[in-house]
């Protein structure tokens, strides 16, 4: 028979240890329920009901719980877990920070959107991944919607933090060639090469380049502007993005400008080719059997072409912009810039009635990256001897380095033949 004592003693030792046990779990109470709090957002805890003790999950902030004690308290069954309860929070904290990105998208909070997306990025990447899809859907959308401003906010912000991001920049190169600012185009698809990490980046990038190309060299040929076009090749060619087709192309461009020479050499360059070697072989006979090689006095194109003095920034060349108060600016030539563009200062300047226009916003690439710039319409403008009506001139952030406050680009000079006499610091211009 058991002894009453025995039994008083392992009574007395289970309820000291039950005890005990409670007293080590309140303990570190605090610290369960911070761990998980870390994971779940703030939204699980741990309670306890008059059962004992159980996990809970509670979405609700603690300033929306009702006073009644009893309702706050939500049980769940025992069989469930702290993973299981884990999981179910965050993915309902996705779901409400996926709906936070799209509100800050609507309402234009460009800035605070990033800053959401970038602190994804470093804690949860599936719920990142979610957040970009819907960032390449408003990005499409405004671009089809034409809607310049917030799309080159929206890019700017975007690309500051993740500069590298091929869907991004594709995007951008999209973006200017609706606008038909092609030789900014061009300088996208360079940085897009340069972060093209991958083959399937690199492929991905080559062909949306292949496929751009081959609507620009259409739509100059369609308007016979081989100026325009010898120009785009041109830029190619110095941004490293030259290949052996494009060669070819360029070639024929200069064909049919009247350019004979310069077609010729070309198309004898690429007769080994293995891609376009046989075209160029049979373009080369053709030319040849017709005459011979040509040369082309280019000079008696600029016959009575407006002189205006240059100045000289090492190889390179800046000219004088005016309003009609004689008023200037002074902007080195870019051939590479289909918009010109200035500071604010010089913009100022030029704009001394305040009738220019407004017109969009868009992104630029310069020195200091890609940055957003304002384009406004200015009435009258004069370069030379010539009258420029409602020029598009782009208002960005220019450092007012050696004097020069901004770039003439082909906006501007594309209007014109045109020709830099290095030897007498002239820029040469002639109707076309």
């Amino acid at each position: 028979m058991k002894s009453p004592v025995l039994i008083s003693i392992a009574f007395v030792c289970g309820l000291g240890g039950g005890w005990f046990g409670k007293a080590l779990f309140d303990t570190h109470l605090p610290k369960i329920d911070a761990i998980i709090a870390s994971a779940t957002g703030g939204n699980a805890r741990i309670v306890t009901n008059h059962n004992g003790i159980s996990t809970q999950l509670d979405t609700r902030s603690d300033s929306n719980q009702p006073n009644n004690e009893n309702s706050s308290v939500q049980t769940t069954p025992r069989g469930d877990t702290i993973a299981e309860s884990v999981a179910t929070a965050q993915e309902a904290t996705g779901d409400s920070v996926i709906d936070t990105f799209k509100v800050l998208l609507k309402e234009r909070q460009y800035l605070a959107a990033m800053n959401l997306y970038q602190e994804q990025m470093q804690f949860r990447e599936s719920v990142a991944s979610r957040l970009k899809v819907i960032l390449l859907e408003e990005l499409e959308f405004l671009i089809e919607s034409r809607n310049n401003s917030d799309f080159s906010e929206l890019v700017e912000n975007y690309l500051s933090v993740f500069y590298d991001d091929i869907d991004v920049l594709l995007l951008l190169a999209k973006f200017n060639q609706v606008n038909s600012s092609y030789l900014e185009v061009v300088d996208v698809f360079l940085l897009a090469k340069t972060y093209a990490y991958s083959d399937y980046d690199g492929e991905n990038v080559a062909s949306r380049l292949n496929s751009f190309v081959s609507d620009v060299d259409s739509s100059y040929t369609a308007q016979e502007d081989w100026l325009s076009l010898i120009n785009f090749y041109t830029h190619l060619d110095a941004t490293g993005l030259m290949t052996s087709s494009y060669q070819y192309r360029q070639a024929i461009a200069h064909l049919r400008s009247g350019d004979e020479a310069f077609a010729i050499e070309q198309l004898r360059q690429l007769q080994n080719d293995t891609l376009v070697g046989e075209s160029a072989s049979k373009a080369l006979d053709s030319l040849l059997n017709e005459t011979e090689a040509p040369t082309i006095v280019y000079d008696s194109l600029f016959e009575g072409a407006d002189k205006i003095a240059l100045q000289q920034f090492g190889n390179q060349y800046a000219v004088n912009l005016n309003n009609s108060r004689q008023e200037s600016v002074t902007l080195l030539i870019d051939t590479g810039a289909s918009m010109t563009a200035m500071s604010m200062n010089a913009f100022n300047t030029l704009n001394y009635s305040g009738e220019a226009i407004e017109q969009d916003r868009r992104v630029f690439r310069t020195a200091s990256g890609v940055v957003q710039g304002t384009v406004f319409s200015i009435p009258e403008l004069i370069l030379g001897s010539y009258r420029l009506e409602n020029t598009q001139i782009a208002v960005i952030d220019f450092g007012d380095e050696r004097g020069i406050e901004g770039l003439l680009g082909m906006n501007i000079l594309g209007q014109f033949r045109f020709q830099i006499d290095q030897e007498r610091s002239q820029l040469l211009l002639s109707d076309k």
